[in-house]
């Protein structure tokens, strides 16, 4: 029944995007518009309440504000328009002048090679597209060439069809002034209309969604608006000295095309880069141009994005370029300049409402798994070479008994648990313990390198985490670590017993294979002399073994210190107590850390 309530769930799940889709992409002429002012306004709201907290009220800042940023970039299009009627009468010239840098270029290449483009080039040339036809089938004519030859349009349709398009984008952005600068005006009022709306009840959740969304959209545009245009105008500038024509044309398009993700910038640099081949004579400007564009992308990723927004969208690299290519499928070359944006908003979605959360989890840029589960999943899928990697890698920022304590118990907690249940085979399982072993075994080894090259002295306890401050010399100390009953709890015995930083103690672990009758434990107890007893339990089965262990050792050694370890166990510490019994010299502990505090309480 479960089952099929998800599979219900999930289906209309899936119909409700899929409609929602449709809606955007049949709605796109008026919505394109609409969302675009609406990012365009969370741009310039910063820069409209300061004004209105320092200088001015409400409407005039909003005018002072759309008057200066439509001015600005009506302003760079202008110059752009300019640029490129600048341009368009040299550019026969130019292609003139990158053929002949590319058939010198060509001339480098193989000898073979260099025959073949000749060859396919020559073909290409001189064939007409009605010579590449086949004849019909059965005869032995060939077809005869056609050219038709449309009449010349007259000027008066050159006019119209012109005048038609300038209308239609001016009408556009038209549009998009009249509702940036009337969202600006009411924007309090269509905040508080749209959380009543769509509140429903709920209106805490969607004033934070709301918040959140408006706020991290503001002020990545504002960021990103601000590293462009000085990613351009280094751009402009650079390519000014190196004296490639119409600079400012492509310091306007690099400042426009940054903002498409991973491929703008590719574009901004392809174009001057060709032009630079076009005018020069050697490969001097080209070289300087790529060079120019490689450092600017460099200084910008590694120095000024982290410093004015550090990357901060939340939105994983990959989520960005499905976003990418999703909104560009969906609203054209508008929607590849608003998918950063716009996704953004999407994860906000996803973090705030939880029956869209999976839009967190498909997005967002954290981790998927934490620490102990991607451990833990990699030795599932076998991969115990990613499993030591990852393992590594917190070992280098983490010490051994955090490590130990949040992900190999917690992971020796699930194999354990999902093997009783039937959820993984036997062999998985005893492929996964003997991995965890050999993980602890190696690390053990580590730990006494720099002890016995130091003779035992004092050694930093960087993977420890703890000095040598509070380590009393403690000679002739004899701990000895049992496991309750198999081998998940001969492991946690082992980690237990590599975090007891003793000086002078002895620390024991008996293997579980060595552990036969329960009175011949007991005598072996009796025999160690042992100081402090620790049973390692891997919860859930090993509790009740734990319980009992507990209840020999304590009626033949009334005054023996126990730690009883339930290491990860789901249950409440007090809970786990009562289950297996405490008394004054038996302490119940749920973590290899507090199981170390109290073997310290027991032997000083």
């Amino acid at each position: 029944m479960a089952a099929t309530d998800h599979l219900a769930k999930s289906a209309r799940m899936l119909a409700s995007i899929a409609v929602i889709v449709a809606a955007l992409y049949v709605a796109k002429g008026v919505l394109v518009p609409i969302t675009l002012a609406v990012l365009l306004s969370f741009l310039l709201s910063p820069v409209c309440d300061w004004l209105e907290r320092h200088w001015l009220g409400r409407v005039p800042a909003v005018m002072v504000t759309a008057l200066v940023g439509f001015t600005v970039f009506g302003g760079a299009t202008w110059m752009a328009v300019v640029q490129v009627s600048d341009l368009a009468p040299k550019m026969p010239e130019y292609e003139t002048n990158l053929k002949v840098k590319l058939q010198s270029a060509n001339a480098y290449v193989g000898a073979t090679l260099g025959r073949v483009t000749r060859t396919a080039q020559g073909m290409s040339e001189n064939l007409s597209p009605a010579e590449l036809t086949q004849a019909p089938q059965g005869t032995k004519e060939w077809p005869y060439a056609v050219r038709i030859i449309s009449s010349p349009a007259s000027p008066l349709q050159v006019f119209g069809s012109v005048f038609g398009t300038v209308l239609q984008v001016l009408g556009s952005v038209g549009v998009v002034i009249i509702l940036v600068v009337f969202f600006l005006v009411r924007r309090d009022d269509l905040r508080d209309r749209f959380i009543l709306l769509v509140g429903q009840g709920e209106v805490s959740l969607t004033t934070q969604v709301l918040e959140d969304a408006g706020t991290r959209v503001s002020r990545y545009l504002a960021a990103a608006f601000l590293v462009n245009s000085i990613y351009g105008t280094a751009v402009g500038v650079g390519l000014y000295l190196i004296g490639v024509p119409n600079p400012t044309l492509w310091g306007i398009l690099a400042t426009t095309l940054r903002f498409i993700p991973y491929l703008g910038p590719w574009l901004a640099a392809a174009m001057p880069i060709g032009l630079s081949m076009a005018i020069s004579g050697d490969w001097m400007a080209p070289g300087l141009t790529i060079g120019l564009f490689v450092v600017l992308e460099l200084v910008t990723n590694n120095a000024l994005e982290p410093w004015l927004y550090g990357k901060n969208t939340g939105v994983s690299a990959v989520a960005v370029l499905l976003a990418a290519v999703f909104w560009t499928w969906l609203w054209g070359v508008v929607g590849l300049l608003l998918a950063t944006p716009l996704t953004v908003c999407l994860l906000v979605v996803g973090k705030r409402v939880p029956q869209l959360s999976f839009l967190n989890t498909l997005l967002g840029d954290k981790p998927v798994f934490e620490p102990t589960k991607r451990v833990y999943q990699r030795l599932l899928a076998g991969d115990d070479e990613e499993a030591a990697e990852l393992l590594e890698k917190y070992f280098e920022h983490a010490p051994l008994v955090e490590v130990y304590d949040t992900v190999l118990i917690p992971a020796l907690g699930s194999a354990e648990t999902h093997w009783r249940r039937g959820e993984i085979e036997e062999t998985r399982h005893t492929f996964i313990l003997q991995t965890l072993k050999s993980m602890i075994q190696e690390r053990g080894e580590r730990k006494l390198q720099p002890q016995q090259q130091a003779g035992n002295e004092d050694v930093e306890d960087a993977q420890t985490g703890s000095g040598t401050a509070d380590r009393a010399a403690l000679p002739g100390v004899r701990v000895l670590c049992l496991p309750a009953h198999g081998e998940a709890d001969e492991l946690a015995a082992m980690m237990l017993a590599q975090i007891v930083d003793i000086r002078g103690c002895v620390v024991e672990t008996v293997p579980a294979a060595a552990m036969g009758a329960a009175s011949e434990l007991v005598e072996y107890v009796g025999q160690s002399r042992a100081d402090v007893v620790c049973i390692s339990a891997v919860p859930p089965a090993a509790v009740t073994h734990a319980r009992r262990l507990r209840m020999r050792l304590r009626r033949r050694f009334p005054e023996l210190n126990l730690v009883v370890g339930l290491w990860n166990s789901p249950d409440d510490l007090n809970e786990a107590k009562e289950r297996v019994g405490s008394d004054l010299r038996t302490q119940v502990v749920a973590t290899l850390a507090d199981a170390q505090a109290q073997i310290r309480r027991f032997v000083a």
